[in-house]
């Protein structure tokens, strides 16, 4: 059965079926918490509801929205146990991951949790050997309109996934698509509270609450949320897994006059998560066994103030959004080396600050001209160490000690036309300046492979995993950057040009065409002979096409959203490791790339109590004219890390009890095909190294039931995730076939949990 065919000919189907279907009665409705019900027509039956985003920097509905949109309530969120984005973004098509902890499979800390999210397979690009920093990240997060902003993960009013190149309204960062998080603004005149109590196994505790309160009737309000959360690891106490976070945010709306406002906001957040304690080993392709690992820890601490004005006049909107963060980091990290050796890292952020801001101008009103232009610049200072030594010894592997600024300076303009009423054309440009400044001093010991299981590998002495003199002798040489030699520049143009056609009132078709881009950076690595090398990221460009259609059938009770598309990477870079057993042996390569892709979207309110879901998605991706290294460093001929094939199919219940009172059932299953975990190197794929990277194909469920009371302030929710038991693997380090080296991470097991929720 092939997927391609299928996603095709649904595609195909609903274009035939949108050139006759009705017009479906629509109701407007905020993008707010009540927007996932229901809603009855005038003719009494039931149909979906309307959504209303503002993913495109502007309130449209989301059926009316030309692009792959998915919407994610935030009460659902939080009533179905979900509260990391990679729960969030599970049932999401195409659209893996979630928030990253650091730049390996060992928690660290990440200033941009964004660099662990893959849409339509595109991921961010890792460090190369050596670094502590990711590259710029492919998916861009905004929280409350701010870049990476704090924040996102409590007190949530919706979460919008754009899935394609963003590149014209968001610039950097936007490449493979853009996750908005929006959070519940201060409501004028209202006083309210909420508050809820989850509790689970793995000792989770998980309070969250808000306050809202009117100041001056009308005029000015504060909102005041809160959350802790902490868990214990999956398989060690207080080991790799283990969090303990607090965070909070304030925000402050002044609303003088109908034609301004003004919202004014800070955040924090406190967060300790642990690694080590247990080492998952694999003895066998799909067969681990646990070893004991010394408890690592890092401590991360974000702050952010932020702004936001909006003034109306003379017809148009102008809108200033400043923000301000900081980021720290204190990481200790054991991880298993080569020949199960332990190696101790190091990794300290003491300053990490970030500048945003945009200025927006944007038509307002109907006319056959709806426009937007802008201006955004972001700046970045960091200073940031990484120390690598062996456990046992201290002898010392490498060490990066990096000072970087990071300024972009981006100009757009969109606007839409309406050709005809039913017919519109938009067309986008941007304009973005990227300077990177790098002061780097790297240090590698060329005996650090010395007297360790792996030494003659590297022509020395071999010793046993906790040797006293592992990498001892040490010959350390160094290499260094800064100045005019660690400046670059990188210009990038990125455009938009879509075609959007109602072909019935119910129905959207769209054809796009579109372009993003990441900047490029330098880092400093191991190279050839173990020596430190310069290693330069390009500036990488994106090109995607794509055809969509969104369409409301029956009424209103059946929607089906289809969409196929082509993407042309004029050269993805990718950091490998060219000897599996060395960590510091990365090298950076840039590889042209195609993928092509199908998505499916099916929403059904059968009944005015059931509703069901099924989503679907399929990438193809083929790395072409690959440099002859690179042939050999990767076995591979497409992308890895994520499952092509994935199918998730939902199912909603309401039973409404004789007090008045409802019960909500939710369930949720995955299938995700199977897919390389990791690179594979050639020659380790001669001797069946892909059965220990390969995750053969699998399925999971999730299910819930909610009692909400008659008057709707209360509600108790009962969840399990992962009702298989089945843990998935996340990661896999194979080093070596004889003797079998390969450790990794797996998935949570089953998890559950019970939520007490009240609304004051």
């Amino acid at each position: 059965m092939a997927w391609p065919s299928i996603a095709a000919g649904a595609l195909a189907t609903s274009l035939a079926l949108s050139a006759s279907s009705a017009h479906a009665q629509t109701t407007a409705a905020s993008p707010s918490e009540k927007a996932a019900a229901p809603q009855e027509t005038n003719g009494g039956s039931v149909q979906l509801s309307e959504i209303i985003v503002t993913a495109e920097r502007r309130s449209t509905n989301v059926q009316k929205t030309a692009a792959a949109v998915t919407v994610q309530r935030g009460e659902d969120l939080l009533q179905r146990g979900k509260f990391t984005l990679n729960n969030i973004l599970e049932t999401v098509p195409n659209v893996s991951g979630g928030e990253s902890e650091g730049v390996s499979r060992y928690p660290t800390g990440n200033d941009s949790p964004a660099s662990g999210i893959t849409i339509r397979g595109i991921a961010s690009n890792g460090p190369v050997s050596g670094q502590s920093i990711p590259g710029v990240t492919a998916t861009a997060v905004y929280v409350d309109d701010v870049y990476s902003g704090l924040g996102g993960g409590y007190d949530i009013d919706r979460v919008e996934v754009l899935r394609g190149p963003q590149g014209t309204l968001y610039g950097r960062s936007a490449t493979a698509g853009l996750v908005a998080i929006h959070t519940r603004d201060p409501q004028l005149g209202r006083t309210s509270a909420d508050l809820s109590v989850e509790g689970g196994n793995l000792d989770l505790i998980h309070v969250t609450g808000a306050v809202n309160v009117p100041i001056v009737d009308d005029k000015l309000a504060l909102r005041v949320a809160g959350n802790h959360y902490e868990r214990d690891g999956p398989d060690a106490s207080r080991g790799y897994g283990a969090v303990n976070q607090d965070e909070g945010k304030a925000k402050l709306r002044f609303k003088p006059i109908d034609t301004f406002s003004l919202l004014v906001g800070g955040a924090f957040q406190d967060r300790q998560f642990n690694n080590g304690g247990l080492s998952t080993n694999f003895v066998a392709p799909n067969t681990v066994s646990f070893n004991p690992v010394t408890i690592g820890s890092s401590k991360t601490r974000f702050r952010q103030v932020w702004a936001q004005a909006d003034w109306d006049v003379g017809g148009v909107r102008l809108t200033y959004l400043p923000a301000y963060r900081t980021w720290k980091q204190d990481a200790t990290v054991y991880l298993v080396g080569p020949g199960g050796a332990i190696i101790k890292q190091g990794v300290k952020s003491p300053k990490d600050h970030f500048l945003t801001q945009e200025l927006r101008l944007a038509s307002l009103g109907s006319s056959r001209l709806n426009w937007q232009t802008g201006l955004f610049y972001y700046e970045n200072e960091l200073v940031t160490s990484n120390l690598n030594t062996w456990q046992s010894s201290g002898g010392l592997l490498f060490d990066a000690e990096v000072g970087r600024k990071t300024s972009n300076f981006g100009v757009f303009a969109e606007g839409t036309f309406s050709i005809t009423p039913a017919l519109r054309f938009t067309g986008g440009l941007r304009h973005d300046k990227t300077i990177v400044k790098t002061e780097e001093v790297y240090t590698q010991n060329l005996n650090g492979l010395c007297n360790t299981p792996v030494g003659p590998a590297s022509g020395c002495a071999a010793d046993a995993p906790g040797s006293p003199i592992a990498g001892l002798p040490e010959n350390r040489v160094s290499a260094s950057v800064g100045g005019d030699a660690g400046r670059r520049v990188f210009n990038n143009d990125t455009f938009k040009a879509r075609l959007e056609y109602d072909v019935a009132p119910a129905s959207l078709l769209y054809a796009s065409v579109s372009s993003a881009f990441l900047p490029g950076d330098l880092q400093i690595g191991t190279g050839a002979g173990g020596l430190p090398t310069v290693n330069v990221y390009q500036a990488e460009k994106l090109v995607a096409y794509e055809i969509g259609s969104k369409n409301r059938f029956l009424d209103g009770r059946l929607q089906v959203n289809a969409n196929v598309f082509y993407y042309d990477y004029g050269g993805y870079q990718i950091s490998i490791q060219l000897d599996a057993r060395n960590p510091a042996s990365g090298f950076l390569f840039n590889v042209p790339m195609r993928l092509t892709g199908q998505e499916l979207e099916v929403q059904f309110q059968a009944t005015p109590d059931d509703k069901f879901g099924l989503n679907a998605s399929h990438v193809e991706s083929r790395f072409h004219d690959r440099p002859p290294a690179f042939a050999a460093a990767e076995s591979g001929a497409g992308l890895f890390g994520f499952a092509p094939v994935n199918v998730t199919g939902l199912y909603d219940h309401n039973f409404r009890l004789t007090s008045g009172a409802n019960l909500d059932f939710h369930a949720e299953g995955t299938y995700r095909s199977a897919y390389d975990t990791f690179v594979l190197s050639a020659a380790l794929a001669a001797q069946g190294g892909r059965a220990y990277v390969r995750q053969n194909d699998f399925f999971q469920a999730n299910a819930s039931a909610t009692w909400t009371s008659a008057d709707h302030r209360y509600s108790v929710t009962a969840y399990v995730r992962n009702l298989t038991d089945y843990r998935f693997k996340t990661y896999v380090n194979l080093q070596s076939i004889t003797p079998l080296q390969a450790d990794g991470n797996l998935s949570d097991p089953r998890t559950f949990g019970a939520v007490l929720t009240g609304h004051f």
